[in-house]
């Protein structure tokens, strides 16, 4: 069960910081598309989503869009992000994460994954050993996601508790 908790949890993918990923000797990040960076029903990246990516570039961080969505809808948000990525990633199953990992040139210890559901990215990023930031849903307003999130909430709730515990000790 403690692989469907967060290391974070976030109200938006904004709220990340290149200094706390640094602070965890962080890399490379790995981020979801759908829900996280922009909604489902978003062809192109949102106007604040190319500087929050150009910070974390400035801060020496890789950043690799990792999705499990078909590769015209990946490769066309990233190319107007001007970002890689890796589409069908196949996410939670350790074949994908490897791919990407082994992308960025990087060890799991050194690479954040960034997402909107525990199930996938979460669950994914803690069994290879990553350092996990869940990000609220930017589309809970549709049924199946908003069924999906009732039954995400209680690890999203304990991965909040252990970020303020965590926070205490810093």
């Amino acid at each position: 069960m403690s692989k469907l908790i967060p290391d974070y949890v976030f109200d938006s993918i904004y709220d990340i910081t290149p200094a706390l990923l640094k602070r965890h000797g962080v890399s490379g990040v790995l981020i979801d598309l759908d829900g996280t960076m922009a909604s489902h029903k978003t062809a192109l990246p949102p106007g604040g989503l190319v500087p929050f990516v150009q910070q974390l570039k400035s801060a020496g961080l890789s950043v690799l869009v990792f999705s499990n969505n078909r590769k015209d809808r990946v490769d066309k948000f990233c190319r107007a992000l001007g970002v890689d990525f890796i589409y069908k990633a196949g996410k939670p199953f350790a074949a994908g994460f490897r791919r990407a990992a082994a992308q960025l040139g990087l060890s799991f210890s050194e690479i954040a994954v960034v997402g909107d559901q525990i199930f996938t990215d979460v669950f994914g990023g803690n069994r290879m050993g990553a350092l996990t930031c869940y990000v609220e849903t930017l589309d809970r307003r549709f049924f199946w996601i908003n069924a999906r999130y009732q039954l995400e909430r209680g690890f999203i709730a304990r991965g909040r508790r252990r970020m303020k515990e965590r926070a205490g000790h810093e």
